[in-house]
């Protein structure tokens, strides 16, 4: 594809889920992203890309499906499992383990390049929120089987669409608390709030929404690809695609992804 460049807009937040959904609907095949998961993620699972619309907007609404775990997602990003399946579904895995797993799968080098940079990121913002070593992280919503397949997928996808620049604008998150692993922590959570800083990308603060819109995945994302944030920017669009999440915000609740040209303005 050249020199094209992605684009990265969102107004209602963005998760891994919803970016990979918005890389599906701009054309990476769901079934080639599928193959190459299968050579890193060692249980059974599926992709399935639902066609979505809300709010006269039409992309796509992406499930993970993984048999056993009953998991169903009720929020852009992070899982919301039956109490027995609750252990399962977050493992905790340390950052080291991630990584080897990465570097021994059979997905492109340019493809692992990516999701390890993402992970690295995430890991080193868990890190100093929690002070602890990088090498002591251990992931509990982002290390859950669904975001590793988020998160690799993205790099995957990236990869077969031949996009090697980023831009973004400032995504939106909304604000008041939401309950995780650690107990109740306030939005936006303290490890967006990290990447956000350490990237020095802003966030638009939403007080009308009582709810997370952006998760570590999302904000992973765009900072792991090195994104630059530019308020002013011009983009002659090829391609627009839009990934839902499943948290109804009384929004869109869309990430949109443009692939095209960047022109000067």
């Amino acid at each position: 594809m050249g020199n094209k460049i992605l684009y990265f807009d969102g107004p209602d937040g963005i998760s891994g889920d919803m970016t990979l959904g918005a890389l599906i609907s701009l054309g990476a095949d769901a079934a080639e992203i599928k193959r190459e998961l299968d050579k890193i993620v060692p249980e059974p699972f599926d992709l399935v890309p639902n066609r979505f619309s809300r709010s006269g907007i039409h992309g796509i609404n992406l499930d993970v499906i993984i048999p056993g775990l009953m998991q169903k997602k009720t929020e852009a990003g992070r899982a919301a499992p039956s109490r027995q399946a609750f252990h399962a579904s977050h493992t905790h895995r340390h950052y080291s383990d991630i990584k080897e797993m990465i570097l021994n799968s059979g997905i492109t080098e340019t493809a692992k390049t990516y999701a390890l940079a993402i992970f690295n990121v995430i890991a080193e913002a868990e890190a100093f929120v929690h002070e602890v070593d990088l090498a002591e992280v251990a992931f509990h919503e982002v290390g859950a089987l669904d975001s590793i397949i988020d998160i690799v997928g993205t790099a995957v996808a990236i990869d077969i669409l031949g996009v090697r620049e980023f831009y973004c604008s400032a995504p939106h998150d909304g604000s008041g608390t939401i309950e995780c692993q650690h107990g109740q922590i306030p939005v936006p959570v303290p490890a967006v709030m990290e990447l956000a800083r350490s990237a020095g990308i802003p966030i638009v603060i939403e007080a009308s929404v009582e709810t997370e819109m952006i998760t570590p995945t999302g904000f992973g994302i765009i900072k792991g690809l090195g994104t630059k944030f530019e308020p002013s920017f011009g983009i002659l669009p090829e391609k627009i695609g839009y990934g839902f999440g499943k948290r109804d915000t009384g929004r869109s609740g869309a990430v949109r992804l443009t692939l095209g040209d960047k022109i000067e303005i």
